[in-house]
């Protein structure tokens, strides 16, 4: 069992308060009672790190060094293990454990795992436009799930994969669900196009979409790893509550426990 889980977000701000929700509503609905059967948790919204995203497309400075000294700042206070809400972050995920000496779960490693455990192999992913520049999915389905045929938005429908992304951070969110700019709308138009091209099943492969579209029968990054943190805590069972439907990525995805050290 693990004792204070520290999370890196800020990436997005919104994504992470969402994970925290996710998580905590997890335990009530399983028959959590107290704030004392509830996980400590470290949340660092690291706002100020660069765009990871911009930064494997060219654009911008790297995230790395902001990432490595908040790590280490959260050992220091005795955070283990920790994690990163940002999948395109993963990118530098041995670098920044390397250099920072903390323990991370590994979001990529879980969601592949994740998407073989259903046996389904026609994979649409939908992930920012670094996260898949830079190959970090790609390379972890080659590793772990070869049998795998990933299926990625084309050049038109990947320019609005970024503008979903970009509309969660906005007050676009709030529009209604029909509203052509809303996020909703906008992953919805790009799901059911990845579906048309034979999609079995959608990996949402940025966290920031849990915030404002839910995939059905879709394998949702956010709710993974919001999976992972349980079980780094020891479980829903550990406090023996009383059994309660709760969310199926929660009750659902058997997280593997691997850890980047």
């Amino acid at each position: 069992m693990a004792g204070i889980i520290g999370v890196i977000g800020g990436a997005g701000v919104a994504a992470t308060n969402t994970l925290a929700d996710i998580i905590e509503r997890s335990y009530t609905r399983q028959g959590a009672f107290r704030d004392a059967h509830h996980p400590e948790m470290i949340i660092w919204q690291a706002t100020q790190a660069p765009s990871r995203s911009m930064f494997l497309e060219g654009k911008g400075p790297s995230f790395i060094e902001d990432y490595v000294n908040v790590a280490k700042m959260m050992k220091a206070v005795g955070a283990d293990p920790l994690c990163m809400c940002c999948n395109t972050a993963h990118y530098a995920l041995d670098i920044i454990a390397k250099q920072s000496g903390a323990r991370f779960i590994n979001l990529i490693e879980e969601v592949v795992l994740a998407a073989r455990q259903t046996g389904k192999k026609r994979l649409g992913l939908v992930a920012s436009d670094g996260c898949l520049a830079s190959g970090v999915y790609q390379r972890h389905f080659a590793a772990l799930y070869p049998e795998a045929e990933i299926i990625l938005p084309d050049a038109v429908m990947q320019t609005q994969v970024t503008k979903g992304i970009c509309n969660i951070k906005r007050a676009t969110r709030f529009l209604d669900a029909a509203d052509p700019e809303s996020p909703q709308h906008i992953f919805g138009q790009i799901t059911e196009e990845l579906r048309r091209e034979g999609a079995e099943m959608i990996v949402l492969g940025c966290t920031d979409i849990r915030v404002a579209f839910t995939c059905k029968d879709g394998l949702d990054s956010l709710e993974v790893l919001a999976s992972c943190i349980v079980a780094a805590h020891g479980g829903l069972e550990k406090f023996n509550f009383e059994k309660l439907d709760c969310s199926a990525s929660i009750s659902s995805v058997k997280c593997s426990g691997i850890l980047s050290d």
